[in-house]
């Protein structure tokens, strides 16, 4: 190798663990976006347990489907609003990591949903959250060793804890929720409007 590869290897390396803050406002509006959406979907859920909201027919559909398509217009929105960003290599690599992990849950939504509806089984459709949860804390991971802030290893850990906690519950549709719950409030929500108001803070 010689010199002039060994500085440009080295430049791409400080360049990579550079501290970059601003890089957190989108992603955390947009996190902190889906985490309401979800977080309102999971207060529905224990109202189907209350006998509040609906279990069945379109409402019950509209229950399970709404948040999702609610957020997919914010992403959208946000999107357009803010348009393209000059975002450093950390940038980059944090967020093709959620973007990755966004394109595998669908791909594990279509995998296992297929396979559960034609074996008609509720369980083996609920591992699928389970996994979504699981994948959240690997993006979190990864954004821990790039950046090195403790606080998003926690969130990680959480993510993971959450995920064992709701499979542990996987026959248990009250504590399946109430876990589930506890990850969007506690590592979607509040990391999300964390990173959106320290972005704005810097700003």
């Amino acid at each position: 190798m010689n010199v002039d590869d060994a500085r440009d290897d080295l430049a791409f390396i400080r360049a990579l663990i550079a501290p970059e803050d601003h890089w957190q406002r989108q992603f955390g509006k947009l996190y902190a976006a889906a985490g309401a959406c979800y977080s309102v979907q999971m207060l529905l859920h224990i109202g189907q347990f209350a006998g509040i909201t609906p279990k069945e027919g379109l409402g019950a559909q509209a229950i399970g489907w709404g948040p999702s398509v609610v957020f997919l217009a914010i992403l959208i929105w946000v999107i357009r609003r803010d348009g393209p960003r000059r975002e450093g290599l950390t940038s980059r690599a944090v967020g093709a990591v959620f973007a990755a992990v966004g394109l595998t849950n669908l791909a594990l939504c279509l995998t296992i949903g297929s396979v559960a509806l034609r074996l008609h089984s509720l369980t083996l459709w609920l591992i699928y959250p389970c996994v979504v949860m699981i994948l959240q804390g690997l993006a979190w991971l990864v954004a821990f060793m790039l950046r090195r802030r403790g606080w998003l290893g926690v969130v990680a850990l959480g993510w993971f804890a959450v995920g064992v906690a709701m499979a542990f519950f996987i026959d248990n549709m009250v504590g399946f929720v109430a876990a589930a719950t506890v990850g969007v409030v506690c590592f979607m929500l509040i990391p999300g409007l964390y990173l959106a108001r320290q972005a704005g803070q810097d700003a």
